[in-house]
């Protein structure tokens, strides 16, 4: 108590006076009244908005309830530490850092006099003191003491993730009093992306894997952000190759990451010769690997290719889920003819799966534009399964597909230096034959 007693007489000193509302709020909290009375006001200052004026009056209302031998709230704490931090922050837009200055001295000296006396300010009082000094510092300050609920655990583990802080993420994660989760483990391997270290992001998906937990094309959206353009996806294929030669395990989410990076880029080719390299790393492409291929053949129009991977998922004895039929459909549409996305249509069904928004949508579309009748049966079933049309879909039919449309993008050039052995020889394959 002494400390916050010290820094409230150095903060009054800096201060000309305290705002009326300030002033008459401890005015009314100071007052002898009755315990019961007393106790349900301090809890109010937590819906104030506090300033950097009214901060010697809040400590001075502390100071004066508990000479009176009135237990506080922890509202009344939570209160002094905000107000500690707008002390603070306005200190860092006028007189330079204040990190280790006043303001953060009260909010810790808050934060430990609560402790002493046995009050739990929970994760509103953690959060204050993380808007107030960074949620590293903060945590350093109070780990030892206090124990984190689910969501203060994951909100830290994705600042960590988002800062590219991975030491941090893991000092965070020994914290936690149960085996971590895939949903733990997750901004640990973003973290490794926006450090650089793909590599360590890859060895985190192996880890993921080991542990029981199955890692999802969810997961793998961090690294595939990070990898931007060809020579960084060819990068990251020879972290891989270098991981499997060291005999360390790669798991095939690590593949499904350059597939999809690839697929962005609308580089077919590397897409193709990434998935076929699967065998060279020991594994065994799954049903996202084979989707992600089948993305990409829409983007290109390549429905050739989207027939061969077709059979060997039949060949692998990989059943067709709802996104690979989805994406069959889709591809099927790019072509002239089209019947065969009808045939999938029906196939999705029959497979139990509820066909998707975008499925209808982009049949309507294609019928509507080439004046096939079928866009009513399509949209007479679209409502039966419980879809309701969008309004610029609305538009698009009542006009019959004149509708002002985008331009299509540019194809991206192709970059024809590969990496891996099967993925040259086979890049180098298409391109001679598609030269012939």
């Amino acid at each position: 108590m002494s400390r916050i007693c010290h820094t409230c007489r150095s903060l009054a000193s800096a201060q000309v006076r305290a705002h009326a509302p300030a002033r008459a709020f401890a005015t009314a909290i100071t007052t002898d009244l009755p315990p019961k009375r007393a106790r349900p006001i301090l809890p109010k200052l937590g819906r104030r908005t506090p300033t950097t004026q009214s901060l010697p009056t809040l400590l001075k209302t502390l100071s004066d309830l508990k000479s009176k031998s009135r237990r506080p709230t922890p509202s009344a704490y939570i209160t002094i530490i905000k107000a500690a931090g707008d002390y603070a922050l306005g200190r860092n837009a006028s007189d330079g850092d204040e990190t280790e200055g006043l303001g953060w001295q009260v909010a810790m000296a808050a934060w430990d006099d609560a402790k002493r006396g046995g009050i739990d300010l929970g994760t509103d009082g953690i959060e204050s003191l993380m808007r107030l000094h960074g949620v590293e510092t903060a945590w350093d300050r109070v780990k030892s003491s206090y124990t984190p609920d689910e969501g203060l655990v994951l909100a830290m583990l994705n600042t960590a993730g988002r800062w590219g802080r991975p030491d941090f993420a893991s000092t965070i994660l020994e914290s936690l009093p149960t085996s971590p989760q895939e949903h733990h483990l997750a901004p640990l391997l973003e973290a490794f992306c926006n450090a650089g270290q793909v590599p360590n992001a890859f060895h985190v998906l192996s880890s993921i894997r080991a542990s029981g937990l199955t890692p999802t094309l969810a997961t793998i959206q961090p690294i595939v952000t990070v990898l931007k353009d060809a020579e960084v996806i060819d990068q990251a294929f020879y972290a891989l190759e270098d991981m499997h030669k060291a005999g360390q395990p790669v798991d095939i989410t690590a593949l499904n990451a350059l597939i999809e990076a690839s697929a962005r880029l609308g580089d077919l080719q590397r897409v193709r010769a990434t998935q076929i390299a699967a065998s060279d790393l020991g594994l065994k492409p799954d049903v996202d690997t084979f989707n992600g291929v089948l993305a990409c053949c829409i983007t290109t129009r390549h429905r050739p290719l989207g027939d061969t991977v077709l059979s060997e998922m039949v060949a692998s004895d990989i059943t067709p889920n709802a996104k690979t039929y989805e994406t069959l459909i889709l591809l099927c549409l790019t072509q002239a003819t089209y019947e065969d996305a009808f045939y999938y249509l029906e196939k999705t069904k029959a497979d139990g799966f509820k066909p998707s928004y975008a499925i209808y949508e982009a049949l309507i579309r294609k019928c509507v534009t080439l004046q096939d009748s079928r866009w009513r049966l399509v949209v007479d079933e679209m409502k039966e399964v419980g879809y309701r049309m969008d309004s610029e879909l609305h538009e698009f039919v009542n006009s019959g597909g004149k509708t002002r449309r985008r331009d299509e993008k540019g194809r991206r050039r192709m970059n024809d230096e590969m990496v891996g052995s099967k993925r040259r020889q086979w890049i180098g394959q298409s391109q001679r034959d598609s030269e012939r």
